[in-house]
């Protein structure tokens, strides 16, 4: 009897959770956001309806896990290569490892930002979990980010994230020279006000 033949599909090792999020990032490279669903998702994933809702039951907590990606990839980056330099120079490195992250997905974040300016709601959710991100950078750079003042950090770094994300969905520049130098001119901008107005600073390294 002739042996039974062996598949030559590699197993796919990704969580379920990763499968989706992958699923939907290649899906809104070439689609709107909000012509998505979690079934439509899930098809493309490969993944059972049941298991897709019990891991993310909606768009917008895909885009929740999307965010957790990209602060989870760029914190655990800093074991490795860690951040110096001026506080400037520290918040400018960490906010371009986070384009770095994003990188092979610009057409999927487009697509979710053009939708999200649609969806002031979902907007709002996602806002909070943004800001954690900005909390993290904040906090990555050495930068106190407690009492009234550090959350008046969180949102100009907010805010300047913001403006450059925009440049970076249109920065052809391989080497993102537009992004850089729209982010450069805002941290400075910051830094100039700061030396301005002490109570919202852009920060300075907390001491060890």
């Amino acid at each position: 009897m002739a042996a039974a033949k062996k598949s030559t599909k590699s197993k796919d090792t990704r969580s379920t959770s990763d499968r989706l999020v992958d699923a939907a990032l290649e899906l809104a490279a070439t689609q709107r956001w909000r012509d998505l669903s979690i079934a439509k998702i899930a098809a493309h994933a490969d993944v059972p309806i049941g298991e897709a809702l019990l891991n993310h039951s909606s768009r917008l907590n895909i885009l929740y896990a999307i965010s957790d990606r990209v602060d989870v990839t760029v914190m655990l980056s800093l074991e490795d290569d860690p951040l110096d330099g001026t506080t400037k120079d520290m918040l400018f490195d960490v906010l371009m490892r986070r384009f770095d992250v994003m990188a092979d997905h610009r057409a999927a974040m487009a697509s979710i930002s053009a939708d999200l300016r649609r969806d002031p709601l979902s907007a709002a959710c996602l806002g909070k979990r943004f800001l954690k991100s900005m909390t993290l950078s904040l906090q990555a750079a050495g930068v106190s980010t407690e009492s009234c003042s550090g959350a008046i950090r969180t949102k100009v770094l907010g805010a300047i994230h913001l403006n450059t994300f925009k440049t970076w969905l249109k920065d052809e520049d391989q080497g993102l020279s537009q992004t850089m130098s729209t982010l450069d001119k805002d941290l400075s901008w910051a830094e100039n006000f700061a030396g301005k107005a002490s109570k919202v600073d852009i920060g300075t390294p907390e001491a060890a």
